[in-house]
């Protein structure tokens, strides 16, 4: 029996080193364990094992997992496939009810209202014409803030005179005649301190001007000197003295035409007064055949006078 045993023990055993004498030896006394109960009644083999499995198992401390028993532990827990979600539901809208027709009531055709009367153009006579015609050019014409008449030192000492006194049209024409009196009384000294008054006011009249003429474009200034020549026209013989507002306006942006030669010696002859009276279109005529009677050097004269104006611009 023993040589049995030890035969089926060389079977079972597994290849081992020799000098795990301690390994081999519980080896072959679990393999006799074994071997022996299977022989027995098999209620007695099964508790028969389990204590000797029990015995055995109690009798070692139990050892911490390798690190390749983790990685492999890893591994397999990633290849599980996660369970699958579970499709939600779609979601079922609910049919709004039909909105139900309302029934259109035909509407009433409106009233057509009555034609508006066509207002009938009122014809202006000509007098009414001409009255609309100067309003017009008093439009286009400008009106200056302050008019472009420099004053004397008889204006400032007449305005110091009279101020603060009120009075009647009777009174002030007295007033008038005592201050000529007394302006031409005053003394050299005080005639030149009212002249130097008139300079400094003539000379802010004069900035006020220009700069209400730079407020306005070349061109209105061009067309309002047209409409102030007209004005002059219409109204000559109809008002007493200068129309207001009808003197030509001065525009320093206004490029001067060069005067020539001929136009400067013009000038020079109709200023001396001896075509007095005579019309315009015959005292032309009579300048200009001066003009072409005149020899060179005479003309060169005027030359040079123009060639340094024509410098200056």
């Amino acid at each position: 029996m023993l040589a049995g045993a030890l035969c089926r023990l060389a079977a079972d055993v597994p290849r081992a080193s020799p000098h795990n004498v301690p390994q081999l030896a519980r080896h072959l006394e679990r393999v006799l364990v074994i071997r022996s109960a299977a022989e027995s009644s098999p209620a007695r083999a099964s508790s028969r094992t389990y204590a000797y499995a029990r015995a055995y198992a109690t009798t070692t401390r139990a050892t911490k997992p390798t690190a390749t028993v983790k990685k492999a532990v890893k591994a397999a827990a990633s290849e599980k496939t996660p369970p699958k979600k579970k499709a939600a539901p779609a979601k079922t809208t609910a049919k709004k009810p039909a909105a139900k027709k309302t029934k259109t009531t035909k509407k009433k055709p409106a009233a057509k209202k009555p034609a508006a009367k066509k207002r009938v153009k009122k014809v202006l006579t000509e007098e009414e014409k001409e009255k609309a015609k100067i309003r017009e050019l008093r439009a286009k014409a400008l009106k200056e803030p302050i008019t472009q008449r420099s004053l004397s030192a008889f204006h400032v000492f007449v305005s110091e005179f009279a101020r603060g006194k009120p009075s009647s049209n009777n009174q002030q024409l007295e007033k008038i005649t005592n201050a000529t009196k007394e302006f031409k009384a005053l003394s050299p000294a005080q005639l030149e301190h009212y002249n130097h008054l008139a300079n400094e006011q003539n000379a802010a009249r004069k900035a006020e001007f220009n700069k209400w003429i730079m407020s306005y474009t070349p061109q209105q200034i061009r067309i309002a000197n047209l409409a102030r020549a007209y004005l002059r026209k219409k109204l000559a013989g109809k008002q007493k003295g200068h129309p207001s507002h009808t003197t030509r306006l001065i525009d320093p942006r206004h490029v001067k035409v060069a005067l020539n030669p001929y136009t400067l010696f013009f000038r020079d002859r109709h200023a001396t007064g001896d075509f007095k009276g005579i019309p315009v279109g015959d005292a032309a005529k009579l300048i200009g055949a001066e003009w072409k009677a005149l020899n060179e050097s005479e003309k060169q004269k005027y030359q040079s006078e123009a060639n340094a104006l024509a410098a200056k611009q």
